[in-house]
């Protein structure tokens, strides 16, 4: 897609949307070597602040993870949906975001015959990165009293949420591995992972995400007040 000055607003409005916190605490070290963690809920609130006047990462400093033209419109319809329609992601979803690594997984599996260790530590990363970043930068303000419901303590986000949030976070990506300081070697071979994973949520983006979200009970509840 090229870099025309409507796409680049785009993905502002997106960085900004999804955003909400730069210094958000992830995993050190590459994906493979990270572990889940649950997140409490008070330290989702601190974080949750934006961070004025901190300068953003140099963008040539950042792995680039290109996402395929369909997803990125899949992203802004996402931000529509959501943010000037007052409509969220029905919860919880089906495949969720475990189950989504697990179907690439066995892609990859019946694909090449063999996955090495890599792609099975690289999936377990990608879900423990995904229940970290949640709650701190993958939500839209209007979509946090649905987490505080759907997502008790001891339920981790990747067995509710699917291919919707799960893309926000590719948008996030580059930076947070930038933040873990990953050695250049695991990060080009994590590239080539992860650029192929986008191939695979493309190639099944009729399975895998919604065509039309559900109305928030609040905002729902409000138009038929107005009705009355």
């Amino acid at each position: 897609m090229k870099h025309t000055e409507e796409n680049m607003r785009k993905k502002h409005d997106l960085d900004e949307k999804l955003g909400n916190d730069k210094n958000a605490k992830v995993p050190r070290g590459s994906l493979a070597k990270s572990k889940p963690t649950n997140v409490s809920r008070g330290r989702k609130r601190r974080n949750e602040s934006v961070i004025k006047g901190k300068p953003a990462v140099d963008p040539d400093k950042l792995v680039n993870i290109q996402i395929p033209p369909t997803l990125k419109k899949q992203l802004v319809d996402d931000c529509e949906f959501i943010t000037h329609l007052g409509k969220l992601v029905k919860l919880p979803r089906t495949p969720n975001v475990k189950g989504i690594l697990k179907n690439y997984f066995d892609y990859r599996l019946k694909k090449c015959g063999s996955v090495g260790d890599s792609v099975e530590e690289i999936m377990k990363g990608l879900s423990c990165y995904f229940d970290k970043a949640l709650p701190v930068m993958l939500l839209y303000k209007n979509e946090r009293q649905q987490y505080q419901e759907a997502c008790p303590a001891n339920v981790f986000p990747s067995a509710i949420y699917g291919a919707e949030h799960l893309l926000r976070l590719f948008v996030k990506l580059p930076e947070l591995l930038f933040h873990a300081s990953v050695e250049e070697e695991t990060l080009m071979e994590l590239q080539a992972h992860l650029i192929d994973f986008l191939r695979f949520l493309q190639k099944n983006q009729s399975t895998f995400f919604l065509s039309t979200y559900h109305v928030a009970e609040g905002i729902e509840n409000s138009t038929n007040k107005q009705g009355d």
